[in-house]
């Protein structure tokens, strides 16, 4: 039997589990079940590698998550040293994206502000998707490692999302994807993220790429940079963005504790 060591992370509560033992990539899903059982409230897990130059964090899916890599940050921060009220800038190679990604993280109390370069969209479309016998034309967001679609209340209901959104992931082909209820006027946003890799379907109380998937998406239709803060039903989250280009996504990171479980 084998000790599994995790640390319990809320990035704008959306909880995540990080594992820092050394886990094989095949492995991840079954161990990623496991501590979501064990865990209640955590809605996805990472592996983190802190042991070479850069840091590494790989989704239990292979997916690219921008709350998880802000929970990494901080975590290195946090086992590496970081003075009170003190800030660093970290450089973490995290699945899904391309090329590494740049947190800025400042401690604050006990927690960390994070700023998180978030990687641009690779393009906007209007997708035609199906929904029993209707067919539906929608905006979808497309990030490195998962994409996004954004609907209102009026044209999706919550139950429809849940029913469609495994099909629809397989139809676009998409590593990950999203549905993102943004309510444009209140700039509120409902996060619904698939992960077919580890098999989770889970109403997220955040979601970071799906934020800054939203300011695309409102750059786009605006046609220049926006700056906008999303209330979301864990709270909120600021990003920075334009049509094609690079986000700046920040929100507050608290570790809450950590456990070992056996395997």
């Amino acid at each position: 039997m084998t000790a599994l060591h995790y640390y319990l992370i809320d990035p704008t509560k959306n909880i995540t589990a990080l594992a820092d033992t050394p886990i094989s990539p095949e492995s991840r899903p079954a161990l990623a079940a496991r501590i979501m059982n064990e865990e209640p409230s955590c809605e996805q897990v990472g592996f983190v590698d802190f042991s070479g130059k850069t840091p590494r964090l790989d989704m239990a899916g292979g997916e690219f998550c921008g709350n998880a890599a802000m929970s990494a940050a901080a975590l290195y921060c946090a086992n590496c040293g970081i003075p009170a009220g003190g800030t660093r800038r970290v450089t973490l190679d995290v699945s899904g994206a391309d090329k590494p990604v740049e947190v800025a993280v400042a401690e604050q109390n006990g927690a960390f502000a994070c700023t998180v370069a978030m990687p641009a969209p690779e393009r906007i479309s209007k997708e035609t998707l199906f929904l029993g016998n209707r067919q539906l034309s929608l905006p979808v967001v497309y990030c490195p490692g998962i994409a996004h679609i954004m609907v209102t209340e009026d044209e999706l209901t919550t139950a429809e999302a849940e029913s469609a959104l495994k099909g629809w992931c397989a139809a676009l082909a998409t590593q990950a994807l999203g549905v993102m209820f943004l309510d444009r006027d209140a700039l509120t946003l409902r996060p619904l993220v698939y992960v077919p890799a580890a098999d989770t379907l889970c109403w997220e109380s955040s979601c970071a790429s799906g934020t800054c998937a939203a300011g695309a998406y409102l750059a786009d239709r605006a046609e220049r940079d926006v700056a906008l803060t999303l209330s979301e039903p864990g709270g909120t989250l600021r990003v920075q963005t334009g049509p094609q280009s690079e986000s700046l996504l920040s929100g507050r990171v608290a570790i809450l504790k950590e456990r070992t479980v056996n395997y």
